[in-house]
């Protein structure tokens, strides 16, 4: 007896066949379905500038970069995420200060968030967990008032939205994942990192260019040496096209 046949496949690969030939995924990661996935996710996403990651755990490590993490510094994030979600900024020397969460979303308590603002405080890390948003708004306001940078863990939150803006894309800095138990995937691992340019706490284009090709380096080098795992670009272009069609 075939018992798989009880099941509904979860995540089942998209065949992409074409998309695995590295001639198609030519100059390291600069071919046409990663510039494609991009813009489409950029277009969607209020213009912010996006790039693919080789997961959301480095556009995570990302962010603690661009925002200067050093030792000693404080970073306030819910007390129930992923590991991720702390180690991005611990690596860099900060100290995590953990918030409790709302027993109704399972993300963090806003209202606790203040609170545990010292002078030392460089960041509020916020997750969205399941694809549930966090309370923004009030959230925004805190780290404005203090001025403390604010990221988006919305690692399932591609396609959910807070108060019909796309979640990932609030604050100073958004974090998906493509991981192969997300809601688009590529069959495997990938992530986008998200940031706007009109963000004060943004460290420049500059510094922004400089680091984008480690990025596209990484990602390309890490998809290829993956026997039978598709290209993310190739799969992501297809699956953003139906979802961004049918929230639209």
């Amino acid at each position: 007896m075939n018992t798989n046949s009880q099941f509904i496949p979860f995540n089942l690969p998209t065949p992409v066949e074409k998309g695995i030939d590295t001639s198609v995924i030519s100059g390291l990661g600069k071919g046409k379905f990663k510039a494609g996935c991009e813009k489409l996710l950029s277009e969607q996403l209020h213009g912010l500038r996006v790039l693919l990651t080789p997961s959301c755990s480095a556009s995570l490590e990302m962010s603690a970069l661009s925002i200067g993490i050093q030792p000693g510094d404080e970073v306030i994030l819910p007390s129930f995420t992923f590991v991720t979600s702390a180690s991005a900024f611990a690596l860099r020397g900060a100290k995590l200060i953990f918030v409790d969460i709302r027993p109704d979303t399972l993300n963090i308590d806003e209202k606790l968030i203040e609170e545990a603002i010292t002078e030392k405080t460089k960041a509020v890390v916020v997750v969205h967990y399941a694809g549930v948003a966090c309370e923004m708004d009030s959230i925004k306001t805190v780290c404005k008032k203090y001025r403390i940078a604010l990221v988006e863990d919305a690692a399932q939150g591609i396609g959910a939205f807070y108060k019909e803006i796309s979640l990932g894309t609030i604050a100073d800095y958004g974090c998906i994942s493509f991981h192969h138990t997300k809601n688009i995937h590529a069959g495997g691992e990938g992530g986008a990192h998200l940031s706007s340019m009109m963000s004060p706490l943004f460290n420049g284009l500059r510094y922004f260019k400089r680091k984008e090709p480690i990025v596209r380096d990484s990602c390309v080098v890490k998809l290829i040496s993956i026997p039978g795992r598709n290209s993310l670009p190739v799969m992501s272009c297809q699956k953003f096209k139906v979802l961004f069609y049918m929230i639209n």
